[in-house]
């Protein structure tokens, strides 16, 4: 399963996403995400990015995840995880994004939509070839100087 999270504006995370999924048996599994990527898709230069084109950017290894909309720029933040039952047998899934590294001054909305494809890695996912957000998930307002909670993502 793959998840694309928009924060609008830009804010960067930790990359210590974690998933619990509650099975319709009442098992419970806290899973981390197995792989995450922040996708750049802007018009501005990017001067760390092969030919500094910014859909080229290779950003799986950073060590934090930036999203946002607005200005120049389209910025997702992309997580994989693999989830140890079929999707049949899930009863409920949040996911939970690590705390803000600078305080919100604004109030902000979080978008989760599923991934049209699991089929990616960090080493390689760029803009150009990400997969493209599918379904919206669930849409999550986060308060001024407030972190974002456990968020329910089990329609994916």
């Amino acid at each position: 399963m793959a998840i694309v999270a928009i924060l609008a504006p830009s804010r960067a995370v930790g990359d210590d996403v974690v998933s619990s999924l509650l099975a319709t048996s009442g098992q419970r599994y806290d899973r981390p995400a197995t792989k995450d990527s922040t996708i750049m898709r802007s018009t501005v230069s990017c001067t760390n990015c092969t030919n500094n084109n910014c859909y080229e950017c290779t950003l799986g290894h950073d060590q934090k995840l930036v999203a946002n909309t607005g200005g120049l720029a389209f910025v997702q933040a992309l997580i994989g995880f693999k989830m140890p039952v079929s999707g049949s047998s899930v009863s409920s899934c949040t996911i939970q994004i690590p705390a803000f590294t600078t305080p919100l001054q604004y109030p902000i909305t979080v978008q989760f939509f599923t991934a049209a494809s699991s089929n990616w890695n960090e080493d390689t996912i760029t803009a150009n070839n990400a997969p493209a957000p599918g379904a919206l998930i669930n849409s999550v307002d986060v308060p001024a100087y407030n972190n974002l909670a456990a968020s329910d993502i089990t329609a994916a």
